[in-house]
Protein backbone atom coordinates (compact mmCIF):
# COMPACT_ATOMS: atom_id res chain seq x y z
CA UNK A 1 0.00 0.00 0.00
CA UNK A 2 1.39 3.42 -0.96
CA UNK A 3 1.49 6.41 1.36
CA UNK A 4 -1.31 8.09 -0.60
CA UNK A 5 -3.50 5.04 -0.36
CA UNK A 6 -2.92 4.94 3.40
CA UNK A 7 -3.99 8.56 3.86
CA UNK A 8 -7.12 7.97 1.83
CA UNK A 9 -7.98 4.91 3.84
CA UNK A 10 -7.62 6.89 7.07
CA UNK A 11 -9.90 9.63 5.73
CA UNK A 12 -12.46 7.12 4.55
CA UNK A 13 -12.47 5.42 7.92
CA UNK A 14 -12.89 8.77 9.64
CA UNK A 15 -15.92 9.62 7.46
CA UNK A 16 -17.46 6.23 8.18
CA UNK A 17 -16.91 6.66 11.92
CA UNK A 18 -18.48 10.15 11.81
CA UNK A 19 -21.69 8.78 10.27
CA UNK A 20 -22.00 6.32 13.16
CA UNK A 21 -21.06 8.69 15.97
CA UNK A 22 -23.91 10.01 18.14
CA UNK A 23 -21.85 12.32 20.36
CA UNK A 24 -18.85 14.63 20.11
CA UNK A 25 -16.56 15.05 23.10
CA UNK A 26 -14.16 17.99 23.19
CA UNK A 27 -11.42 17.90 25.81
CA UNK A 28 -9.13 20.67 24.53
CA UNK A 29 -9.88 23.96 26.27
CA UNK A 30 -12.19 22.41 28.84
CA UNK A 31 -14.90 19.74 28.73
CA UNK A 32 -17.81 19.87 26.27
CA UNK A 33 -20.13 17.05 25.20
CA UNK A 34 -22.50 17.59 22.25
CA UNK A 35 -25.21 15.21 21.05
CA UNK A 36 -26.22 14.38 17.47
CA UNK A 37 -28.56 17.39 17.37
CA UNK A 38 -25.72 19.74 18.24
CA UNK A 39 -27.01 20.35 21.76
CA UNK A 40 -24.59 20.76 24.64
CA UNK A 41 -25.22 17.98 27.19
CA UNK A 42 -23.10 18.08 30.31
CA UNK A 43 -22.87 15.80 33.35
CA UNK A 44 -23.33 17.65 36.62
CA UNK A 45 -20.63 15.99 38.73
CA UNK A 46 -16.94 16.74 38.26
CA UNK A 47 -16.07 13.08 38.74
CA UNK A 48 -18.52 12.07 35.99
CA UNK A 49 -16.68 14.40 33.58
CA UNK A 50 -13.34 13.01 34.72
CA UNK A 51 -14.59 9.44 34.26
CA UNK A 52 -15.76 10.07 30.69
CA UNK A 53 -12.49 11.85 29.86
CA UNK A 54 -10.43 8.93 31.23
CA UNK A 55 -12.46 6.41 29.18
CA UNK A 56 -12.25 8.61 26.08
CA UNK A 57 -8.47 8.67 26.24
CA UNK A 58 -8.45 4.88 26.33
CA UNK A 59 -11.50 3.87 24.23
CA UNK A 60 -12.53 0.38 23.17
CA UNK A 61 -10.84 -1.10 26.25
CA UNK A 62 -12.39 -2.87 29.21
CA UNK A 63 -11.51 -0.88 32.34
CA UNK A 64 -11.92 -2.65 35.67
CA UNK A 65 -14.29 -0.87 38.02
CA UNK A 66 -11.91 -1.29 40.95
CA UNK A 67 -9.17 0.54 39.08
CA UNK A 68 -11.45 3.39 38.00
CA UNK A 69 -12.75 3.80 41.54
CA UNK A 70 -9.21 3.82 42.91
CA UNK A 71 -8.13 6.51 40.39
CA UNK A 72 -11.08 8.85 40.93
CA UNK A 73 -11.90 8.19 44.60
CA UNK A 74 -8.53 7.36 46.16
CA UNK A 75 -9.62 8.28 49.69
CA UNK A 76 -12.67 5.97 49.68
CA UNK A 77 -12.72 2.30 50.61
CA UNK A 78 -13.65 -0.27 47.94
CA UNK A 79 -17.38 -0.32 48.74
CA UNK A 80 -17.73 3.47 48.83
CA UNK A 81 -15.55 3.85 45.72
CA UNK A 82 -17.72 1.46 43.67
CA UNK A 83 -20.84 3.24 44.91
CA UNK A 84 -19.45 6.61 43.81
CA UNK A 85 -18.53 5.09 40.45
CA UNK A 86 -22.12 3.87 39.95
CA UNK A 87 -23.42 7.35 40.71
CA UNK A 88 -21.03 8.88 38.13
CA UNK A 89 -22.15 6.31 35.55
CA UNK A 90 -25.78 7.14 36.31
CA UNK A 91 -25.01 10.82 35.70
CA UNK A 92 -23.51 9.97 32.31
CA UNK A 93 -26.38 7.69 31.27
CA UNK A 94 -28.87 10.49 31.87
CA UNK A 95 -27.29 12.45 29.03
CA UNK A 96 -26.31 9.46 26.86
CA UNK A 97 -29.42 7.23 26.97
CA UNK A 98 -30.41 4.40 24.62
CA UNK A 99 -29.77 0.74 24.06
CA UNK A 100 -26.77 1.39 21.82
CA UNK A 101 -25.17 4.04 24.02
CA UNK A 102 -21.38 4.67 23.84
CA UNK A 103 -20.92 3.21 27.33
CA UNK A 104 -20.92 -0.57 27.73
CA UNK A 105 -20.76 -1.99 31.24
CA UNK A 106 -20.79 -5.20 33.22
CA UNK A 107 -20.48 -5.72 36.96
CA UNK A 108 -16.71 -5.89 36.49
CA UNK A 109 -15.73 -3.44 33.76
CA UNK A 110 -16.69 -0.33 31.71
CA UNK A 111 -15.94 0.34 28.04
CA UNK A 112 -16.40 3.41 25.79
CA UNK A 113 -17.21 2.61 22.14
CA UNK A 114 -15.26 5.07 19.97
CA UNK A 115 -17.49 4.33 16.96
CA UNK A 116 -20.35 6.15 18.68
CA UNK A 117 -18.50 9.18 20.04
CA UNK A 118 -16.12 11.55 18.24
CA UNK A 119 -13.24 12.68 20.46
CA UNK A 120 -11.24 15.77 19.53
CA UNK A 121 -8.04 14.37 21.04
CA UNK A 122 -8.29 11.24 18.90
CA UNK A 123 -8.89 13.35 15.78
CA UNK A 124 -5.98 15.60 16.77
CA UNK A 125 -3.54 12.70 17.00
CA UNK A 126 -4.85 11.19 13.75
CA UNK A 127 -4.25 14.50 11.96
CA UNK A 128 -0.69 14.71 13.29
CA UNK A 129 0.05 11.24 11.92
CA UNK A 130 -1.01 12.36 8.43
CA UNK A 131 1.12 15.54 8.79
CA UNK A 132 0.11 17.13 5.46
CA UNK A 133 -0.92 20.79 5.26
CA UNK A 134 -4.65 20.15 5.52
CA UNK A 135 -4.16 17.75 8.43
CA UNK A 136 -1.89 20.19 10.31
CA UNK A 137 -4.47 22.95 9.93
CA UNK A 138 -7.11 20.56 11.24
CA UNK A 139 -4.93 19.71 14.26
CA UNK A 140 -4.34 23.41 14.96
CA UNK A 141 -8.06 24.17 14.92
CA UNK A 142 -8.83 21.16 17.12
CA UNK A 143 -6.42 22.34 19.83
CA UNK A 144 -8.69 24.93 21.44
CA UNK A 145 -6.64 25.19 24.60
CA UNK A 146 -5.09 23.18 27.40
CA UNK A 147 -6.23 19.57 27.73
CA UNK A 148 -9.16 19.44 30.17
CA UNK A 149 -8.60 23.07 31.13
CA UNK A 150 -10.24 23.83 34.46
CA UNK A 151 -10.79 20.18 35.33
CA UNK A 152 -9.98 19.46 38.97
CA UNK A 153 -11.49 16.22 40.35
CA UNK A 154 -9.33 16.31 43.52
CA UNK A 155 -7.56 13.01 42.93
CA UNK A 156 -3.77 12.71 43.07
CA UNK A 157 -3.70 9.82 40.58
CA UNK A 158 -5.94 11.63 38.12
CA UNK A 159 -4.03 14.89 38.59
CA UNK A 160 -0.73 13.16 37.79
CA UNK A 161 -2.19 11.65 34.61
CA UNK A 162 -3.72 15.03 33.74
CA UNK A 163 -0.41 16.86 34.17
CA UNK A 164 1.44 14.41 31.93
CA UNK A 165 -1.28 14.55 29.26
CA UNK A 166 -1.40 18.35 29.29
CA UNK A 167 2.35 18.59 28.83
CA UNK A 168 2.34 16.05 26.02
CA UNK A 169 -0.44 17.70 24.02
CA UNK A 170 1.00 21.14 24.60
CA UNK A 171 4.29 20.00 23.04
CA UNK A 172 2.51 18.29 20.13
CA UNK A 173 0.42 21.39 19.42
CA UNK A 174 3.47 23.67 19.64
CA UNK A 175 5.39 21.48 17.20
CA UNK A 176 2.48 21.48 14.75
CA UNK A 177 2.17 25.27 14.98
CA UNK A 178 5.90 25.80 14.48
CA UNK A 179 5.92 23.48 11.47
CA UNK A 180 2.95 25.25 9.92
CA UNK A 181 4.37 28.69 10.72
CA UNK A 182 7.60 27.89 8.87
CA UNK A 183 5.71 26.87 5.74
CA UNK A 184 3.38 29.89 5.85
CA UNK A 185 6.30 32.32 6.05
CA UNK A 186 7.97 30.53 3.16
CA UNK A 187 4.74 30.93 1.16
CA UNK A 188 4.50 34.62 2.16
CA UNK A 189 1.03 33.97 3.63
CA UNK A 190 1.52 36.62 6.31
CA UNK A 191 -2.11 36.92 7.43
CA UNK A 192 -2.33 33.23 8.27
CA UNK A 193 1.22 33.26 9.69
CA UNK A 194 0.32 36.00 12.19
CA UNK A 195 -2.71 33.98 13.34
CA UNK A 196 -0.63 30.82 13.81
CA UNK A 197 2.11 32.75 15.63
CA UNK A 198 -0.39 34.19 18.12
CA UNK A 199 -1.76 30.67 18.67
CA UNK A 200 1.78 29.51 19.38
CA UNK A 201 2.31 32.28 21.92
CA UNK A 202 -0.91 31.30 23.69
CA UNK A 203 0.79 27.96 24.46
CA UNK A 204 4.31 29.25 25.06
CA UNK A 205 4.52 33.04 25.63
CA UNK A 206 8.34 32.87 25.62
CA UNK A 207 8.65 31.33 22.13
CA UNK A 208 10.85 33.76 20.21
CA UNK A 209 10.16 32.02 16.90
CA UNK A 210 6.59 33.30 17.15
CA UNK A 211 7.68 36.87 17.97
CA UNK A 212 10.02 36.94 14.97
CA UNK A 213 7.23 35.63 12.76
CA UNK A 214 4.86 38.35 14.01
CA UNK A 215 7.48 41.04 13.45
CA UNK A 216 8.12 39.82 9.92
CA UNK A 217 4.44 39.27 9.09
CA UNK A 218 3.23 42.67 10.29
CA UNK A 219 6.08 44.44 8.57
CA UNK A 220 5.18 42.76 5.29
CA UNK A 221 1.51 43.56 5.84
CA UNK A 222 2.33 47.26 6.16
CA UNK A 223 2.07 47.53 9.95
CA UNK A 224 5.57 48.66 11.01
CA UNK A 225 4.50 50.04 14.41
CA UNK A 226 2.83 46.73 15.25
CA UNK A 227 5.90 44.80 14.12
CA UNK A 228 8.15 46.84 16.43
CA UNK A 229 5.64 46.58 19.27
CA UNK A 230 5.81 42.77 19.13
CA UNK A 231 9.57 43.04 19.67
CA UNK A 232 9.07 45.26 22.70
CA UNK A 233 6.56 42.81 24.14
CA UNK A 234 9.05 39.97 23.60
CA UNK A 235 11.84 42.01 25.20
CA UNK A 236 9.72 42.98 28.20
CA UNK A 237 8.42 39.46 28.84
CA UNK A 238 11.82 37.79 28.59
CA UNK A 239 13.33 40.33 30.96
CA UNK A 240 10.49 40.00 33.47
CA UNK A 241 10.22 36.20 33.39
CA UNK A 242 13.80 35.08 32.75
CA UNK A 243 15.98 38.13 33.28
CA UNK A 244 17.44 37.81 29.75
CA UNK A 245 17.40 39.75 26.50
CA UNK A 246 16.01 38.42 23.21
CA UNK A 247 18.42 36.15 21.37
CA UNK A 248 20.75 37.62 18.70
CA UNK A 249 18.51 36.53 15.81
CA UNK A 250 15.53 38.39 17.25
CA UNK A 251 17.63 41.47 18.02
CA UNK A 252 19.07 41.47 14.49
CA UNK A 253 15.59 41.37 12.96
CA UNK A 254 14.50 44.24 15.22
CA UNK A 255 17.53 46.31 14.21
CA UNK A 256 16.76 45.72 10.53
CA UNK A 257 13.11 46.72 10.92
CA UNK A 258 13.99 49.74 13.04
CA UNK A 259 16.44 51.02 10.45
CA UNK A 260 13.90 50.51 7.68
CA UNK A 261 11.26 52.29 9.75
CA UNK A 262 13.57 55.25 10.36
CA UNK A 263 14.34 55.50 6.65
CA UNK A 264 10.66 55.32 5.72
CA UNK A 265 9.79 58.04 8.25
CA UNK A 266 12.61 60.26 7.01
CA UNK A 267 11.48 59.81 3.39
CA UNK A 268 7.90 60.66 4.35
CA UNK A 269 8.99 63.84 6.11
CA UNK A 270 11.16 64.79 3.13
CA UNK A 271 8.16 64.54 0.79
CA UNK A 272 5.93 66.79 2.92
CA UNK A 273 4.95 70.06 1.16
CA UNK A 274 6.92 73.21 1.82
CA UNK A 275 10.39 72.40 0.59
CA UNK A 276 12.17 74.32 3.38
CA UNK A 277 15.29 73.06 5.13
CA UNK A 278 13.25 71.83 8.11
CA UNK A 279 11.66 69.21 5.81
CA UNK A 280 14.97 67.49 5.14
CA UNK A 281 15.40 63.84 6.24
CA UNK A 282 16.17 63.46 9.92
CA UNK A 283 19.72 62.54 10.90
CA UNK A 284 20.11 58.97 12.11
CA UNK A 285 20.45 59.97 15.79
CA UNK A 286 17.31 62.11 15.59
CA UNK A 287 15.39 59.35 13.82
CA UNK A 288 16.29 56.85 16.52
CA UNK A 289 15.23 59.38 19.18
CA UNK A 290 11.91 59.79 17.38
CA UNK A 291 11.35 56.01 17.55
CA UNK A 292 12.22 55.98 21.24
CA UNK A 293 9.73 58.76 21.93
CA UNK A 294 7.06 56.88 20.01
CA UNK A 295 7.88 53.76 22.00
CA UNK A 296 7.31 55.64 25.27
CA UNK A 297 3.94 56.92 24.10
CA UNK A 298 2.90 53.53 22.70
CA UNK A 299 3.74 52.00 26.06
CA UNK A 300 1.46 54.54 27.71
CA UNK A 301 -1.37 53.54 25.36
CA UNK A 302 -0.78 49.89 26.22
CA UNK A 303 -0.80 50.89 29.89
CA UNK A 304 -4.27 52.36 29.47
CA UNK A 305 -5.47 49.19 27.74
CA UNK A 306 -3.97 47.09 30.53
CA UNK A 307 -5.76 49.25 33.14
CA UNK A 308 -2.48 50.56 34.59
CA UNK A 309 -3.70 54.16 34.34
CA UNK A 310 -3.41 57.16 32.08
CA UNK A 311 -0.64 59.71 31.61
CA UNK A 312 0.19 63.20 30.42
CA UNK A 313 2.85 64.15 27.85
CA UNK A 314 4.39 67.49 26.99
CA UNK A 315 6.12 67.66 23.57
CA UNK A 316 8.41 70.66 23.89
CA UNK A 317 10.54 72.23 21.19
CA UNK A 318 10.68 74.46 18.12
CA UNK A 319 10.57 71.79 15.40
CA UNK A 320 6.90 71.78 14.38
CA UNK A 321 7.50 69.06 11.78
CA UNK A 322 8.68 66.57 14.37
CA UNK A 323 5.81 67.46 16.69
CA UNK A 324 3.29 66.97 13.89
CA UNK A 325 4.82 63.63 12.86
CA UNK A 326 4.82 62.30 16.41
CA UNK A 327 1.26 63.46 17.05
CA UNK A 328 0.13 61.84 13.82
CA UNK A 329 1.69 58.48 14.72
CA UNK A 330 0.18 58.57 18.21
CA UNK A 331 -3.25 59.43 16.80
CA UNK A 332 -3.06 56.57 14.31
CA UNK A 333 -2.16 54.10 17.03
CA UNK A 334 -4.86 55.39 19.39
CA UNK A 335 -7.46 55.16 16.65
CA UNK A 336 -6.42 51.58 15.92
CA UNK A 337 -7.24 50.80 19.55
CA UNK A 338 -10.54 52.70 19.27
CA UNK A 339 -9.61 55.61 21.53
CA UNK A 340 -12.00 58.54 21.42
CA UNK A 341 -9.96 61.57 20.24
CA UNK A 342 -10.38 65.27 20.97
CA UNK A 343 -7.91 67.88 19.66
CA UNK A 344 -7.57 71.64 20.11
CA UNK A 345 -4.97 74.27 19.18
CA UNK A 346 -4.61 77.28 21.46
CA UNK A 347 -4.02 80.71 19.95
CA UNK A 348 -2.73 83.99 21.42
CA UNK A 349 -6.12 85.58 21.98
CA UNK A 350 -7.97 86.99 24.95
CA UNK A 351 -11.09 87.82 22.98
CA UNK A 352 -14.59 86.55 23.66
CA UNK A 353 -14.33 84.61 20.42
CA UNK A 354 -11.24 82.79 21.71
CA UNK A 355 -13.02 81.94 24.97
CA UNK A 356 -15.98 80.58 23.02
CA UNK A 357 -13.70 78.30 20.97
CA UNK A 358 -12.08 77.05 24.17
CA UNK A 359 -15.48 76.40 25.75
CA UNK A 360 -16.49 74.43 22.67
CA UNK A 361 -13.36 72.29 23.04
CA UNK A 362 -14.08 71.77 26.76
CA UNK A 363 -17.51 70.45 25.79
CA UNK A 364 -15.82 68.10 23.35
CA UNK A 365 -13.49 66.93 26.10
CA UNK A 366 -16.49 66.05 28.25
CA UNK A 367 -17.92 63.98 25.39
CA UNK A 368 -14.60 62.15 24.95
CA UNK A 369 -14.42 61.31 28.63
CA UNK A 370 -17.81 59.63 28.40
CA UNK A 371 -16.33 57.08 25.98
CA UNK A 372 -13.00 55.90 27.40
CA UNK A 373 -10.30 55.21 26.51
CA UNK A 374 -9.67 58.77 25.32
CA UNK A 375 -6.81 60.72 23.76
CA UNK A 376 -6.82 64.50 24.29
CA UNK A 377 -4.40 66.67 22.32
CA UNK A 378 -3.79 70.35 23.15
CA UNK A 379 -1.31 72.19 20.93
CA UNK A 380 0.60 75.40 21.76
CA UNK A 381 -0.09 75.55 25.48
CA UNK A 382 2.42 78.41 25.69
CA UNK A 383 -0.63 80.49 24.63
CA UNK A 384 -2.74 79.17 27.52
CA UNK A 385 -4.18 81.54 30.12
CA UNK A 386 -4.44 80.70 33.82
CA UNK A 387 -7.91 79.15 33.59
CA UNK A 388 -6.86 76.89 30.71
CA UNK A 389 -3.78 75.74 32.62
CA UNK A 390 -5.93 74.86 35.62
CA UNK A 391 -8.18 72.80 33.33
CA UNK A 392 -5.17 70.97 31.87
CA UNK A 393 -3.80 70.27 35.33
CA UNK A 394 -7.10 68.72 36.38
CA UNK A 395 -7.16 66.63 33.19
CA UNK A 396 -3.70 65.22 33.88
CA UNK A 397 -4.73 64.46 37.46
CA UNK A 398 -7.74 62.58 36.05
CA UNK A 399 -5.53 60.77 33.55
CA UNK A 400 -3.40 59.29 36.31
CA UNK A 401 -6.29 57.24 37.60
CA UNK A 402 -8.23 56.51 34.44
CA UNK A 403 -8.26 55.56 30.77
CA UNK A 404 -7.03 58.92 29.49
CA UNK A 405 -3.93 60.21 27.71
CA UNK A 406 -3.33 63.96 27.48
CA UNK A 407 -0.72 65.11 24.95
CA UNK A 408 0.30 68.79 24.90
CA UNK A 409 2.78 70.72 22.75
CA UNK A 410 4.76 73.84 23.60
CA UNK A 411 7.72 75.92 22.55
CA UNK A 412 10.75 76.12 24.84
CA UNK A 413 10.35 79.84 25.21
CA UNK A 414 7.34 80.74 27.29
CA UNK A 415 6.65 77.19 28.45
CA UNK A 416 4.20 77.85 31.30
CA UNK A 417 4.31 74.76 33.51
CA UNK A 418 5.76 75.86 36.86
CA UNK A 419 6.02 73.83 40.12
CA UNK A 420 2.75 75.29 41.43
CA UNK A 421 0.94 74.10 38.31
CA UNK A 422 2.49 70.63 38.61
CA UNK A 423 1.31 70.46 42.19
CA UNK A 424 -2.25 70.77 40.91
CA UNK A 425 -1.70 67.50 39.04
CA UNK A 426 -1.80 65.65 42.39
CA UNK A 427 1.16 63.47 41.51
CA UNK A 428 -0.22 62.18 38.20
CA UNK A 429 2.50 61.15 35.71
CA UNK A 430 3.68 63.75 33.22
CA UNK A 431 6.47 62.97 30.74
CA UNK A 432 8.26 65.82 29.00
CA UNK A 433 9.79 65.07 25.59
CA UNK A 434 12.19 67.66 24.23
CA UNK A 435 12.27 67.56 20.44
Amino acid sequence: MTGTEYVLSVNERSKLDTRMQKFKLMLFGGFRLVNADGELVMPHARKAKALLAWLAMNPDQQHLREKLAAVLWPDSDEVQGRHSLRQALGDLRKIMPGDAEPLSTTKDWILLDSKQIAIDVVEFERALVQADTVALDQAIELYKGEFLEGCNPNSDSFDEWLSISRSRYSVLASNALEQRLTSLLAQADYERASYVAVRLLSINPLQETAYRALMQAHWQLGNPATALRWYRRCQSLLQRELGVAPDPQTQALHATLLTASDEAEANKLAKMPGGCACRAPLPTTVAHSFERYLYVMESAIEGVLDHIGGQGFLLRGENETQKAALLQRVQQLAMAYQFATCQHTLVASDTAEGDAVLQQWVNGVAACLLNPPALLIVEHIHHANLETLKLLASLIAAAGGGALLLVMTSCFEGEPLDPLWRGAMRGAPLTTIDL
